[in-house]
């Protein structure tokens, strides 16, 4: 009797088959903690923009504008040109001069809430016109993050929320112009 040296085609086929169930059975399970892990990413994302406006403002001179889509996943960082919000972009990576560029969290994230607590400075930047609330696209946009060329920025807290409706929540502290990101928590779905 010949001792048999290879597989047939068949037991290959058939191995590439189990694998694949396995596979597509276990994807579930491994989706929640990616989606966490995208969600803690975007957390990063905007503590980064945050901190590059701030930078850019000290080493310009130039208020710095940080605003997002309200319930979306757009962002954008301008610079605040003068009485009448007239936005310019920092540099080649936000766009063109004159025309905003919108940048974008990671997938599945999006912007759900926050709070800007806008000081006297704000005040004088804006006069009495406030910043536009909606693009011509009919975006969204909420209240201005403003940095200050003196390292100072406004006091702000900014809520993120994916797929799975886990949150993270970021503090900006006006002051230092600190920014924080805090944990990931769990929310109720809003029922009708």
């Amino acid at each position: 009797m010949v001792g048999r040296r290879a597989m047939t085609l068949l037991e290959v086929l058939l191995v590439l088959c189990l694998l694949l169930i396995l596979a597509s059975m276990a994807w579930p399970v491994l989706e929640r903690p990616l989606a966490n892990q995208r969600l803690r990413q975007a957390a990063d994302v905007v503590r980064t923009a945050w901190t590059r406006a701030r930078v850019e403002a000290m080493s310009s001179g130039c208020t710095y504008v940080f605003s997002h889509g309200l319930e979306s996943d757009a962002y954008r960082v301008e610079e605040l040109q003068s009485v009448e919000y007239v936005p310019e972009t920092a540099d080649e990576d936000y766009g063109e001069v004159g025309s905003p560029a919108s940048h974008a969290l990671p997938e599945g994230c999006r912007f759900v809430g926050g709070e800007t607590r806008l000081d006297d400075r704000a005040a004088m930047a804006f006069g009495e016109d406030a910043p536009p609330e909606a693009d011509a696209d009919g975006t969204a946009w909420s209240d201005p993050i403003l940095f200050y060329p003196d390292g100072t920025t406004s006091d702000a807290t900014v809520v993120l929320e994916n797929e799975y409706h886990r949150r993270i929540e970021l503090s900006l502290r006006g002051l230092t112009g600190v920014a924080t990101v805090g944990e990931l928590y769990e929310t109720e779905e809003v029922l009708p």
